[in-house]
């Protein structure tokens, strides 16, 4: 018996190491009571849970208070605990006046000074305060580098292929130090679970050693005091398996009670322990009780998990207060449980919240129409407003881990598109642009190689298509097409400034033409009708044709000129007597002579346009009317409106042949 005490105790240390650091939740259920005549009751269903991934990043570990074996002991290590975590909120403070290097070799010192299981909150911290200082310089780098592409692109210089690539200084030594701290932690809690394997046969041995002390050939002191001895080495030996403890500590609560049924024949020791246990149990009431004023729930439900431990060390009190005792602890333990559920339940809330506001803008992203932005400004402009987005995004409280790789899949896929699409803009543009760039420096070489041309009318009307065809050209790199602009109109220039002064020598030589055609103009006001119209018509077309072989006049006088002379024909047919038909077809000769003598093509092409229009409405009318004729096949010939009808057709086929002769007759010329 006593060389199986010995090898028990030769693991303590290792035990009470994993113990004091283990950290256990309760199950968020609603305690059981199984049995209020037994100790079962006090084995309520606990287990070893994990923190929920959801607060993995928002949450700091809090390391569980170690508990010695009575009350008072306790309390002042769960002091000493409550001096500790300030001492690590000081550090974690400290952590924002350090520089990134600093930074990293604080977090190095950690891991070499400080128990690993201890350490999560500032790990935590310090891998909030680098990943912030590296987003913040990744976006203040992504700026500038949008600013630099933004006015290389303005004065098509910049390279739209070139992709943005950053990398935040001491980012591969930092991940290598939290390599080395997941290696480490990982490490030991499998070492704790190994321990905790032997933790539990550790307790089935002491059970077995209880189980034995019913059959113990020795006195009752003895007995009791290797009891006690028994009880103390079951609260040193450490955690077990979650899935063995409701188990495990049931059948040993089995066993300690028989051994107390064992005692009856020695009821003072028996109300002594169950005394003793009863104070206990009271002083765990009021720490538990006290726990309602904690404002860090995590800190009251890591110290809540820690006092259920130390409950099921304490052994059984007298049957009167067994369900009273139990009954205080459980009702202080429901308070702290219903504050931390209605906490996660409020935190749901806002991250159902969250998440919908981020959907949001995955929806405002994906229903962004790429057709609408067919140029430059308007690209810039949605490339602000997604950055807007961005912002925004940033500034959306945390959701939970399932919701937040649903809403970032979604908003990267949607940004990658939007990148993928600006990118191919950008990369037809410079591609449009040189196409544009090689059609205008074609414009300009044909436009160079006609400046000295003396082909004076076809060349202006080619150098003049030259200018609109420029225009239709696109846009080429500015630099380019500034300087292909200023050839361009250098070149029209030389060919304008010699066609100027040309026409100038030419205005001399039709001065003489001009006195000529002013001296028919008097002629003509001086001219008096005869009796004789076919005379007075013959005397008119003799002069309009002297009028066209007298040639052209200087251009700033050629219209002035042209109107009088066709104002003074007119005034002249106008009191001619002949044939109506013949009068119409002399003056509208006269009229597109006229037009063709001025060169205005555009005015000429109108005329035909016209005569299309109403010899098109021509046919449409003589069509209706013969159709109308024929319901009036069996009325009289001197029917009225049988003669008026005929009388419509008649004059639409006079128009018919009028507007026919006058087409072709313009587009003889």
């Amino acid at each position: 018996m006593q060389e199986k005490k010995k090898t028990i105790q030769l693991n303590e240390k290792i035990i009470t190491k994993v113990n004091s650091e283990e950290k256990l939740e309760v199950i968020n259920s609603p305690l059981i009571i199984n049995d209020t005549n037994t100790n079962s009751i006090e084995a309520a269903s606990y287990k070893k849970v994990e923190e929920p991934k959801s607060l993995s990043s928002n949450r700091t570990s809090k390391k569980a208070p170690s508990l010695k074996n009575n009350t008072k002991t306790y309390s002042n290590s769960h002091l000493i605990n409550m001096d500790s975590e300030k001492l690590v909120k000081v550090d974690i403070i400290q952590l924002e006046e350090l520089n990134t290097e600093q930074l990293i070799s604080a977090v190095k010192d950690k891991l070499d000074s400080a128990p690993i299981q201890s350490i999560k909150s500032f790990i935590d911290n310090a891998k909030k305060i680098f990943y912030e200082r590296s987003n913040q310089t990744y976006k203040e780098e992504l700026e500038k580098f949008q600013v630099i592409q933004n006015t290389k692109i303005s004065k098509n210089e910049g390279d739209d292929t070139v992709e943005f690539d950053y990398i935040f200084p001491f980012t591969s030594e930092f991940k290598a130090v939290l390599n080395t701290y997941k290696i480490l932690r990982d490490t030991f809690y499998s070492e704790q679970e190994n321990n905790m394997k032997h933790n539990l046969e550790v307790k089935l041995g002491l059970i077995e050693e209880l189980k034995g002390l019913l059959n113990a050939e020795e006195k009752m002191k003895e007995t009791f005091i290797h009891f006690k001895d028994i009880q103390q080495r079951w609260k040193t030996a450490g955690q077990v398996p979650k899935l063995e403890l409701n188990n495990l500590w049931n059948t040993y609560n089995h066993h300690v009670e028989n051994f107390f049924d064992y005692l009856r024949i020695n009821n003072d020791l028996r109300d002594i322990e169950f005394k003793r246990n009863l104070v206990q149990k009271t002083e765990l009431c009021l720490m538990t009780e006290a726990l309602d004023r904690e404002e860090n729930l995590e800190t009251a439900f890591s110290s809540l998990q820690t006092l259920h431990e130390k409950w099921k060390e304490i052994g059984p009190v007298g049957k009167s207060n067994r369900e009273e005792i139990w009954e205080r602890f459980q009702t202080a333990t429901k308070i702290i449980h219903k504050k931390r559920n209605d906490f996660y339940e409020r935190r749901k809330e806002e991250f159902e919240i969250h998440f919908e506001q981020k959907i949001s803008l995955c929806k405002e992203l994906e229903n962004i129409d790429f057709s609408d932005f067919l140029h430059h400004n308007a690209w810039q402009k949605v490339s602000i407003y997604v950055n807007q987005m961005r912002e925004d995004w940033k500034k959306i409280g945390s959701v939970s881990r399932v919701q937040n790789d649903i809403s970032w899949t979604r908003f990267t896929a949607a940004i990658k598109i939007f990148n993928l699409k600006k990118n191919e803009y950008y990369k037809q543009l410079k591609k449009n642009k040189n196409q544009s760039l090689q059609a205008k420096i074609k414009l300009v070489e044909q436009a160079e190689s006609l400046s000295n041309s003396t082909e004076w009318k076809s060349t202006a009307s080619t150098l003049k298509k030259l200018q609109n065809d420029w225009k239709n050209s696109g846009v080429a790199p500015r630099k380019e097409s500034d300087a292909l602009w200023n050839r361009l109109k250098t070149s029209c220039n030389i060919f304008f400034e010699n066609l100027k002064k040309q026409n100038e020598i030419l205005d001399k030589e039709y001065q003489i033409n001009l006195e000529k055609k002013e001296n028919i103009l008097k002629t003509l006001a001086k001219f008096k009708n005869t009796d004789k119209p076919e005379k007075d018509l013959d005397y008119i077309k003799n002069l309009i044709s002297e009028w066209k072989e007298i040639g052209k006049v200087p251009r700033k006088n050629i219209k002035l000129i042209e109107n009088s002379f066709r104002k003074s024909i007119d005034v002249f047919f106008k009191v001619l007597d002949i044939n109506k038909s013949e009068k119409r077809d002399f003056q509208f000769k006269f009229k597109i002579q006229s037009i063709v003598a001025d060169g205005n093509e555009t005015k000429l092409n109108d005329e035909l346009f016209k005569i299309q229009q109403s010899l098109k409405k021509c046919k449409n009318e003589l069509s209706l009317l013969e159709n109308n004729i024929s319901f009036f096949k069996h009325a009289k010939e001197d029917n009225p409106m049988v003669v008026d009808v005929k009388k419509n057709i008649d004059n639409q086929k006079d128009k018919l042949v009028e507007l026919t002769f006058q087409m072709a007759f313009i587009k003889s010329l």
